[in-house]
């Protein structure tokens, strides 16, 4: 230390202790006593944090150890799985689909005569008969028309007379003739131009009769025209629409239809079957049909008919079913269900949905061979039920497949089928 530091230390004024009472014990300083509690107290939280953490790491310590060993027991031995066999599925399933509703017969009916109308005899809704009069045309023009082909055959009839005649007195002429023409009375001239005009004769009769043919024909075409001024059922049904009034003009074939007419006493069911059911569907099955505005009520039927080629933009199958009507509460453009029962072209099984395992190479079941190891099986699903699925493909039917298989439920894995049933 330089005496300059002395210096500047001697002039801080120093604390000096009280002197001791004479008789009294001396005490350590308390800048000693501080330090030393310190350490006590660190001490002694120390040992409480270690007995708090002996406490809380030992038992959980024993627990994961003791689970450990469960864990290797149970992967030691083989997992509990429940099976079960696969249920045949029914001979014949229904198919429900949706249907609508049309008329077996539909006609629009035209007139071929032309006139006017003169008056019509039914509206919609009433019920006709077959060669029920609806409507009566006024035809003028046709009548005048008729007169005057009855008039003309009239005059083919005296022509074909007048040739008849004609063609008499010819030939009995050109008999006089020949006979004259023998004994050299007559020239051959002669005779040459009286067998011509027999002959002349012949054929005008030949042609008056085909004029006569020809003016009848044309009377009788006229007559059933005028007939056609009747405008009537072609069958019997409902009157579906009316579109004529009272003095409109009607051009035979060319105005619109006058009346429509719809056979309801049976209908038409128009059904799209999707293509994996079409070698199913086969003509002749039974249907039954279901209305939602009749609930109680089921309408029977039997599938008539199919298309024979798919709709090539949704793949279906057009099917027609022929229901009974009667009573016609079925109207023409209903939405119906449509149930079909249809026999099952190939074998299959049901099973539990809970079974099927679906993974990066397709749906499987696992099944359980008899040494105990599982196997999957890759199946094809041919419906979902919901709670079942209808299994097309990959099943003998004598597989003992498991319920419910867990993530350890593995090829080659071993279980115990603790149960076997059926579904």
């Amino acid at each position: 230390m330089t005496i300059t530091s002395l210096e500047r230390s001697s002039d801080l004024p120093l604390e000096v202790p009280p002197p001791a009472a004479e008789g009294a014990p001396s005490s350590p300083a308390p800048s000693l006593r501080r330090p030393r509690r310190q350490r006590r107290r660190l001490l002694v939280a120390a040992a409480c944090l270690g007995a708090l953490f002996l406490l809380g790491y030992v038992p959980r310590r024993t627990q994961r150890a003791a689970l450990d060993e469960a864990l290797r027991t149970a992967a030691a031995e083989p997992a509990s799985v429940v099976t079960v066999l696969p249920v045949s599925a029914p001979a014949e399933r229904p198919l429900v689909l949706p249907g609508s509703i049309e008329p077996l017969e539909t006609a629009s009916v035209h007139s071929r005569a032309s006139g006017f109308v003169k008056e019509w005899l039914v509206d919609i809704g009433e019920r006709v008969v077959a060669g029920q009069r609806l409507a009566t045309l006024d035809t003028p023009e046709l009548e005048r028309e008729i007169d005057q082909a009855h008039a003309t055959l009239a005059r083919s009839v005296a022509s074909v007379t007048q040739a008849e005649a004609s063609a008499e007195y010819s030939a009995s002429t050109l008999e006089r003739q020949v006979a004259l023409a023998r004994e050299g009375l007559v020239s051959q001239q002669d005779l040459a131009r009286d067998r011509a005009r027999a002959h002349v004769d012949a054929a005008n009769i030949r042609v008056a009769r085909a004029e006569r043919l020809a003016r009848a024909a044309e009377l009788a075409r006229l007559e059933q025209l005028q007939r056609f001024a009747q405008i009537v059922a072609p069958f019997a049904g409902t009157v579906s629409a009316r579109r004529v009034e009272r003095g409109a003009l009607v051009s035979g074939g060319a105005s619109g239809p006058l009346f429509e007419i719809v056979a309801t006493d049976s209908v038409r069911v128009q059904l799209q079957v999707p293509q994996s059911l079409v070698p199913d569907v086969t003509p002749g099955s039974s249907v039954e049909l279901r209305v939602d505005e009749y609930p109680d009520a089921v309408f029977s039927g039997t599938l008539a008919r199919t298309s024979g080629t798919l709709d090539p933009s949704s793949r279906t199958l057009r099917a027609e079913a022929v229901v009974s009507n009667a009573d016609g509460r079925l109207l023409p453009g209903m939405y119906a269900s449509v149930t079909l029962r249809v026999k099952r072209g190939r074998p299959s099984f049901l099973l539990p949905a809970t079974a099927l395992v679906t993974g990066a190479n397709g749906t499987s079941v696992a099944t359980v061979l008899e040494d105990g190891t599982v196997r999957h099986v890759a199946v094809d699903i041919a419906r979902d039920l919901g709670a079942e699925i209808e299994v097309r493909r990959g099943l003998s039917g004598s597989e003992q497949v498991i319920r419910a298989p867990g993530p350890r439920i593995t090829d080659g894995a071993r279980v115990r089928a603790s149960d076997k049933g059926r579904i």
